[in-house]
């Protein structure tokens, strides 16, 4: 009898295989312990957020033993992930440049669909990959994608590990690098309270740091503010500009103050009292300085804060100046007796629930009512004139979009960035807004990018109701070409189903486009429209009838590009067994062709119309 055949042998081999097994979970578990131990005494010692994501990266690459761990994080400004953390090696010399739009390449899916993602198998290949040579990512097999969501489901950024061999990653593992963004999480919202709340300490203190005297005038008013501002922004000139009494030949008063160091550095002298903000652009154009401006008040703008420095201004200071803007504009509307203010948009973006969207929605003005939002986002492309994207005349356009139908509105934000709560209960009266938005975006040298909530018709919806705008705003970034996109929620709400369906059909579908690729190779070559042919042809069925109807073209013509097909990618396309897969597959194929490739018939249509 053989050695291995014995019942007490196996029985022994299976104890020591059992052991072995429990031996490796248990050196996995003091190494989660020991690994969330250590992130949570770092959360509990207030690190600074990139500090936080750094050192979590390096825990779970040791963890589970991966070759490299990436943090990408989500910049508000940009609209955009932004690879900020990486473990070390070559990928660090790339942090900040590395860039993707929301449900872009594996990572931006993963933040889009607020779900983990997982590769067990050469990652480069899945069909939602966008790959960065620069990064080497081909050394990765394997790869965990986590999305880093805050209560209320906004996105923070993505934790990703990667690993140089296939099936690398346990579901102990994905269970782990789940925990960490979840940490990371809390660790980013902390970091971001801490931050707020010094912002805020700062605004508090700014109306009762102004002298007494500030208080004797309006200009006096000003040229205080804009000296407070100046120190805390460490600005070398702040100017503040009211739009409130149209009788100035400005269209307001204005107050500019220079510090010493940039007056003994330049030796330019500028009158406090005698240039509005171009003329200000104008003579400080030659000395390159950095600016960031932010509007005072919301949807009835009164004004401007503008400042100036040699070194760039940070999303920090951004925030800083709009706190302090606020309570600017509190001051100044408290000696003119006007009685708007100026909200955050990023507040009610970013509210965790229903109550906190309420209690922002009427401090803004804003009843409760049946409602829906747009997430908006104006960026004017180098062929334009030079201008701010927060121009007042970018602002006013926004301003007439919504103003049309004669209605009460809400209008925040600024610099290009919008989010615009309008009445209504039938979904339908959104169709003239979405039609004056579009012709805004067909302006020359305009890209805008809009996202269309579902009508709110309960206002306890409406913080979802702005949830879903913000998300269809991030579809709508991400299908946009050049000249922008607009895109509703209802739209596009299904396709959080897609990642699962596409990577159930992806073996499948990968070898259809491999085929088909011959197709595109022959119609670069030889000016033809064979892509379109099969794309028609898969459409509508195989129907020979209706396809040459639809493409204008004799039955016989269609039969002798069927042939053409069939002899490139050796099956005939009316025979495909799953005619959606291959339906999916013709449309990508078509999608593939460069955009300046014109069929046959497209130029004979161009020229009969020429």
């Amino acid at each position: 009898m053989a050695e291995n055949s014995n019942p007490l042998w196996r029985s022994a081999a299976g104890a020591s295989s059992d052991l072995a097994t429990l031996r490796e979970s248990l050196v996995f578990a003091e190494r989660r312990a020991a690994t969330l131990a250590e992130l949570a005494a770092l959360m509990s010692e207030g690190r600074d957020p990139l500090a936080l994501a750094q050192r979590s990266v390096e825990l779970t690459a040791r963890a589970t033993r991966a070759a490299g761990a990436f943090v990408y994080l989500w910049d508000r400004d940009t609209q955009r992930l932004v690879l900020q953390v990486a473990t070390e090696g070559w990928q660090r010399a790339h942090l900040g440049r590395i860039q993707l739009r929301m449900g872009e390449g594996i990572t931006g899916w993963s933040a889009l669909m607020r779900q983990t993602v997982v590769i067990a198998k050469d990652h480069l290949q899945d069909p939602r990959s966008r790959p960065f040579p620069e990064l080497r990512e081909s050394s990765f097999k394997s790869m965990i994608a986590v999305p880093i969501v805050a209560p209320g489901e906004e996105v923070l950024g993505v934790f990703s590990v990667y690993a140089p061999i296939e099936d690398a990653f346990t579901g102990t593992d994905v269970n782990l690098a789940t925990e960490v963004g979840s940490l990371l999480a809390s660790g980013l919202i902390q970091a971001e309270t801490v931050n707020q709340l010094r912002i805020q300490s700062a605004a508090a203190r700014f109306l009762r740091d102004l002298p007494d005297q500030a208080w004797g005038s309006l200009g006096q008013c000003l040229h205080s503010m804009a000296s407070q501002c100046a120190v805390h922004l460490d600005a070398d000139i702040c100017m503040i500009e009211l739009a409130i009494d149209r009788g100035h030949p400005h269209g307001g008063p204005t107050a500019i103050v220079t510090t010493q160091r940039f007056r003994d550095e330049h030796n330019v002298h500028i009158p406090d009292d005698s240039l509005d903000r171009s003329s200000l652009a104008q003579l400080l154009a030659p000395l390159g300085l950095q600016r960031l401006r932010i509007p005072l008040a919301a949807a009835a703008p009164i004004g401007a804060v503008t400042c100036y420095r040699s070194g760039p201004f940070t999303a920090e200071d951004e925030r800083l100046l709009e706190a302090i803007g606020t309570q600017a504009a509190a001051g100044v509307l408290s000696l003119s007796g006007t009685e708007r203010v100026r909200p955050a948009m990023s507040q009610l973006l970013s509210a965790p629930d229903q109550a906190t969207t309420e209690q922002l929605l009427r401090r803004y003005g804003w009843q409760p009512q049946a409602a829906w939002a747009t997430v908006l986002r104006i960026h004017l492309t180098p062929a334009s004139e030079p201008r701010d994207p927060d121009d007042d005349r970018v602002r006013t356009a926004v301003l007439e979009v919504f103003a049309a139908d004669s209605r009460k509105f809400l209008l925040l934000g600024g610099h290009g960035q919008y989010l615009a709560l309008a009445p209504g209960a039938d979904p339908a009266a959104r169709e003239p807004v979405i039609r004056r938005l579009s012709y805004l975006g067909r302006q020359p040298g305009t890209r805008l990018t809009a996202g269309i909530g579902p009508v709110a018709t309960a206002p306890a919806d409406t913080h979802t109701a702005i949830r879903h705008a913000l998300v269809a705003s991030q579809w709508a970034e991400l299908a946009a070409s050049d000249g922008g996109a607009i895109v509703r929620y209802e739209d596009v709400a299904h396709l959080r189903l897609l990642p699962s369906a596409a990577l159930e059909n992806s073996a499948d579908l990968k070898a259809l486009l491999g085929t088909l690729g011959a197709v595109v190779r022959y119609d670069l070559d030889n000016g033809t429209d064979l892509a379109q042919t099969l794309d028609t042809l898969l459409a509508n069925r195989g129907s020979a009838a209706k396809t040459s109807s639809q493409l204008f073209i004799h039955r016989n013509t269609l039969r002798q590009r069927i042939q053409r097909i069939e002899d490139l990618i050796g099956q005939s396309p009316e025979h495909f067994e799953d005619w959606v897969i291959a339906g999916l597959a013709a449309r990508l194929i078509r999608c593939s062709l460069p955009p300046d490739h014109s069929t046959p018939h497209e130029r004979t249509r161009k020229q009969s119309h020429e």
